[in-house]
């Protein structure tokens, strides 16, 4: 009998997969034909999926929790898998890969941060976003005080990210390992100085000379 149960409980749960792949396909899909997010309703998103609009809801109870799961659907099928770094040190570790797979998928990068409903889609990871990189920073820094933690999160997250990757490759024509290299460094300097300012508030110093502790 526990055989049994654990077969459907299997089953029900590669249902519920597939229902979800198909929900969220199919919203990629009206995307490219509507255009804009706003566009693409629940109601024409389950059609296009042969499920109802109360089967779209249970699996994403928010038009933001279906936004945030449509651009890391997205981000799968592009092959870009490097999710939030987990503390100073993983930004550093993750930073390489994070590029390697924006190069892989150059287009879908580009349109995610140029186009409206990539923006949209974007938007929808900001509260987790600004969550991971601030509590590297509290990490790093933990006597500096929230606001300037703030400005330090926000750089830091800048270069982790698909509009620093895309300045180097834009602007300057680096890519691959050599965008990744100067990334990684920012961040390594950044860090550096976090970690020996203290509660020294992010600010230019007189003549050029940092404010960190020696």
């Amino acid at each position: 009998m526990s055989d049994v149960r654990t077969y459907n409980s299997r089953l029900r749960q590669e249902q519920a997969e597939a229902t979800r792949e198909r929900i969220l396909a199919a919203m990629a899909d009206l995307l490219l034909t509507e255009g804009r997010v706003e566009q693409v309703t629940n109601r024409a998103v389950a059609a296009a999926a042969g499920v109802t609009e109360v089967t779209v809801y249970r699996h994403f109870p928010s038009r933001d929790v279906l936004l945030r799961g449509l651009w890391e659907w997205l981000n799968r099928r592009n092959g870009v898998t490097v999710g939030m770094p987990e503390g100073a040190d993983d930004i550093i570790a993750k930073l390489p890969a994070l590029y390697a797979t924006f190069d892989a998928a150059p287009a879908h990068i580009v349109a995610s941060i140029t186009s409206q409903q990539g923006r949209e889609m974007r938007e929808s990871l900001n509260e987790p976003r600004r969550a991971a990189f601030s509590s590297a920073v509290a990490e790093a820094a933990p006597d500096l005080p929230p606001s300037e933690q703030e400005k330090a999160a926000a750089v830091l997250q800048l270069i982790y990210s698909a509009y620093g990757w895309v300045s180097l490759r834009e602007q300057w024509d680096l890519t691959g390992e050599r965008a990744a290299d100067a990334a990684t460094w920012a961040v390594e300097t950044l860090l550096e100085d976090l970690r020996r300012r203290g509660a020294a508030p992010l600010k230019p110093a007189k003549g050029g000379t940092t404010r960190s502790k020696p």
